[in-house]
């Protein structure tokens, strides 16, 4: 039989109704289709709608906040929380400036040799703690001993020259003395000459017979020939003088060959004893780009030092520094140990902003200008010595706070 619902109304509660429902179940293999879906959707309209001139219960409206008074009082808490924490950060927030622009930063020393060879031994590798005068590398130097060797012997013939040309010197002297007593004989000579000669003119004078003119003639050439050889003896002492002078300028050139021989074998030595290189400071090993048979040159950069005294650069904007002054204390957190903070204080200002020392400044006269909040570099002394003991390196991240109030 076929029921018209829209004919004859059904009665949800009638245990007919509830039997075809259950024998369609069956049927359909326990399945819930579609259509059993609307059929329960029907059911329940129709169980909403109201049977036998019964009428349906209306859910209440919902009550106003009004008339909720427990949720205003936790409402106006929470607002009255939230402000006073935000006022709470306020006035902690203002007495500090940070800023995440910051980085450990510290004097590295880069180890290169101070002369050539190739390298016989490193003693040091990749982050070994080392102190000062410890040994780092070790060049071979036998070819600067060698040469150390020879000017060692050049210094010496030079110091024999000197010997040689001062025993010059001391020769030369004695022939000036000599040359200087060979000019007394002819100089004696001369004069004698001179005063015949003057005597035969006097007397030919007052008696011109009683001299004759072969005695003047002969007194005239002996007066020639003494001055020949009183000439030929003062010339052999200017060359002798001459002599001494240049053997006395010989013995200054000879002295500074031996001071050069020996300036070029103090040099040498000192070569020698750069022949190990060693560490000026405390520090640990970084970037060691040498190994044994490595060919090194003067200049060359073997390794690098990190000093175990940092400290950080910190790059605040210029508007942050209005109240910042040396030595006010400072907190901050390496991003390598987030767990640990670390103290310190304002050390120093950068004396310009970093885009004044940049490679290619920025012309700020030409075209157009847009305003750029620059950042000054401050330089924050650490003051906590457990640094030391946690893995930090320049290079490092930081967020430093500095108590400005």
């Amino acid at each position: 039989m076929t029921v018209d619902y829209e004919q004859a109304p059904v009665d949800v509660e009638a245990p007919e109704y509830h039997a075809a429902r259950d024998s369609e179940s069956r049927r359909s293999g326990g399945k819930k289709t579609g259509d059993a879906r609307r059929s329960d959707g029907d059911k329940d309209e129709a169980t909403k709608q109201p049977s036998g001139g019964e009428t349906t219960n209306e859910e209440p409206p919902p009550k106003k906040l009004k008339d909720r008074p427990v949720l205003l009082v936790v409402v106006a808490i929470v607002i009255l929380a939230a402000i006073a924490g935000g006022i709470i950060y306020w006035l902690d927030a203002r007495q500090y400036e940070t800023t995440d622009d910051a980085y450990v930063d510290g004097h590295i020393v880069r180890i290169a040799p101070e002369v050539a060879g190739y390298v016989r031994e490193v003693r040091v590798d990749d982050n070994q703690l080392v102190g000062p005068r410890t040994v780092l590398v070790i060049i071979d130097t036998a070819q600067n001993l060698a040469r150390y060797a020879g000017l060692v012997a050049q210094a010496k013939q030079a110091r024999a020259t000197v010997v040689q040309s001062q025993a010059q010197v001391g020769a030369t002297a004695q022939q000036i003395a000599a040359a200087r007593a060979n000019v007394i004989q002819p100089q004696a000579d001369l004069i004698k000459a001179q005063a015949d000669l003057a005597r035969y003119r006097t007397l030919l004078a007052i008696e011109p017979a009683a001299v004759a003119a072969q005695q003047i003639d002969t007194s005239i050439q002996a007066v020639g020939s003494a001055r020949g050889r009183r000439d030929a003896a003062a010339k052999q002492v200017r060359q002798a003088e001459a002599q001494l002078v240049s053997s006395k300028a010989q013995v200054g050139a000879d002295r500074a060959a031996v001071t050069a021989a020996d300036a070029n074998a103090r040099s040498t030595a000192i070569e020698l004893t750069h022949g190990q290189v060693t560490s000026p400071i405390f520090g640990r090993v970084a970037n060691r780009a040498v190994d044994p048979g490595s060919y090194v040159s003067p200049g060359q950069q073997l390794l690098a030092i990190v000093p175990l005294k940092l400290y950080v650069t910190a790059n605040f904007k210029e508007t942050q520094l209005r109240l910042m002054r040396v030595g006010q204390p400072v907190t901050m957190r390496i991003d390598t140990v987030p767990d640990v903070e670390f103290r310190g204080h304002v050390a120093s200002f950068q004396q310009g902003a970093g885009q004044a020392f940049a490679l290619l400044p920025a012309e700020n006269a030409t075209g157009n200008f847009v305003k750029v909040v620059q950042r000054v570099p401050v330089r924050i002394a650490i003051d906590s010595p457990a640094i030391q003991a946690y893995p930090v390196g320049p290079g490092m991240s930081v967020v430093p706070r500095v108590k400005v109030r």
